[in-house]
């Protein structure tokens, strides 16, 4: 091969740079192994270039240049040809002689490979020390190949492996981020599609830093709105809820553990909405960086729930307590008087007159008059007492805390006054009065079954001494 030391020092130094500099702007690989190719033949006065990528053990080549153009030719070279095992053990610059063997270029896709009497091999080393890839310059002329030839090809291989290096970082650094882009854009489209609000936080829930789209929906305040308020979340808690949701939040930063919360919160409009706020603590190693989390809107819910235990406890047409609960808050009411000494009394009601309303103005006027007579006696008692319908006209109900019998009497007094006062939707015929027997604890009995016989007792005692009185028991 024909040198170029013909260059001066000046001429190499800004072929070299030129280079360097188009290898390091070319967008992909081909185009860094087309630029050294051509300096290389610059440098070595070659009559065509190749250069190939070594891929599963092979060097793959796609095309050459001869010197006018570039030419497709594709092929791969592996351990069937020896210099390819010299070239991967040793990685230096190697010559090979086609005069002793025939070529391993197809001479009818590649003449100018295929006649070349000699190639040179150039190894471009990677910062692994691993063979990235490789050029072949060729000549048809028997000429020696001396040292400075071959550090100067080196010296370009060395900076071709530099370029590529960096095209290969380059290309992962810019799968990262689409891949990161693909990934944000998903999380932003499940974000903005499932039903709850996600967010992220302070730690202390001090500043909300995001928040999603749904806030619109479920709170009716504006993404802007919402963030540029930061009190807008702890001021909206219902005031029945608030101090129980910042203690837990205080709680949940103290322990380190996640946040979990049901709590009812005010709307824009100012409906009240029951939330389920859950928010996890986000690291970094072993730093606390941020809250993100996730409240789901459960009104719904709630209200099922709600329906629900009115079903189980509450009487459907009246709306008081049914027999379970009034059950239930007897067993309590005698706990409690038991634990504090106090006493309390438990009446026995029935409806004089319910049965000829019943049954001669219809089911519906019976039902109307239940459902009034259970409003005047509710009316007509503490919030702390207990009223309860046990079943067709019977009603009882647990006066909590009495401290004397006169104050049980001016009660019992006021339920029958308001029970036999004139109802609208009832002929004047049809007269409605209060059968009562009142029980006391300790007295009467001390515990649930003998208080409710006790006063079941005395109400059958008012209603055959002529109705609308009431009696206290007598054991």
């Amino acid at each position: 091969m024909a040198d170029a030391h013909q260059l001066s020092h000046t001429e190499l130094v800004t072929l070299f740079a030129e280079a360097s500099n188009l290898m390091h702007v070319s967008l992909d690989i081909p185009s860094i192994m087309r630029v050294a190719s051509l300096t290389a033949m610059q440098l070595v006065d070659a009559s065509a270039v190749a250069t190939g990528l070594l891929l599963d053990d092979k060097l793959a080549f796609s095309e050459y240049y001869d010197g006018q153009a570039w030419k497709a030719y594709a092929c791969r070279f592996g351990s069937e040809n020896g210099w390819i095992d010299d070239l991967i053990s040793h990685r230096k610059v190697l010559a090979v002689s086609q005069c002793d063997e025939p070529s391993p270029f197809d001479e009818n896709i590649a003449p100018v490979l295929a006649q070349a009497e000699q190639f040179i091999a150039i190894p471009v080393i990677g910062k692994e020390d691993d063979l990235l890839a490789c050029m072949l310059l060729f000549d048809g002329n028997e000429v020696q190949f001396d040292a400075l030839d071959c550090a100067h090809l080196e010296l370009l291989a060395s900076m071709m492996s530099v370029a590529i290096d960096n095209s290969i970082q380059l290309s992962e650094n810019r799968r990262v981020e689409e891949d990161l882009e693909k990934s944000v854009a998903t999380y932003r489209t499940l974000v903005e599609q499932i039903p709850a609000i996600t967010y992220i936080a302070t730690l202390d829930r001090s500043r909300i830093l995001f928040v999603s789209p749904q806030v619109e929906d479920i709170l009716g305040y504006s993404q802007d709105d919402f963030l540029a308020n930061q009190e807008t979340w702890a001021q909206q808690i219902h005031e029945d809820d608030r101090e129980r949701v910042l203690s837990e939040v205080r709680e949940s930063m103290k322990s380190g553990l996640p946040f979990h919360s049901e709590y009812r919160i005010h709307s824009k409009s100012g409906r009240d909405i029951w939330v389920k706020d859950a928010a996890a603590t986000v690291r970094d190693h072993d730093h606390d960086l941020y809250l993100q989390g996730v409240v789901h809107d459960i009104t719904e819910r709630k209200e099922s729930e709600e329906k629900l235990v009115q079903m189980a406890h509450f009487d459907q047409l009246t709306g008081l307590a049914n027999r379970a609960l009034f059950l239930d808050r007897l067993d309590q009411s005698v706990a409690q008087a038991k634990r504090h000494r106090q006493g309390f009394a438990v009446l026995f009601l029935d409806l004089d007159g319910f049965k000829a309303v019943n049954d001669n103005l219809g089911h519906k006027a019976g039902d109307i008059l239940l459902a009034e007579a259970a409003h005047r006696l509710a009316a007509n008692v503490r919030e702390v007492d207990t009223v309860a319908r046990m079943g067709g006209d019977e009603f009882t109900i647990i006066l909590n805390e009495v401290s004397s019998r006169e104050s049980i009497e001016h009660i019992a007094q006021k339920l029958l006054y308001a029970i036999s006062a004139p109802y609208e939707h009832i002929d004047a015929q049809y007269k409605v009065t209060l059968s009562m027997g009142i029980a006391l604890y300790p007295e009467d009995g001390m515990n649930r079954d003998g208080l409710i016989t006790a006063a079941d007792n005395a109400m059958y005692k008012a209603k055959n001494s002529g109705k609308n009185c009431f009696s206290f028991h007598q054991s």
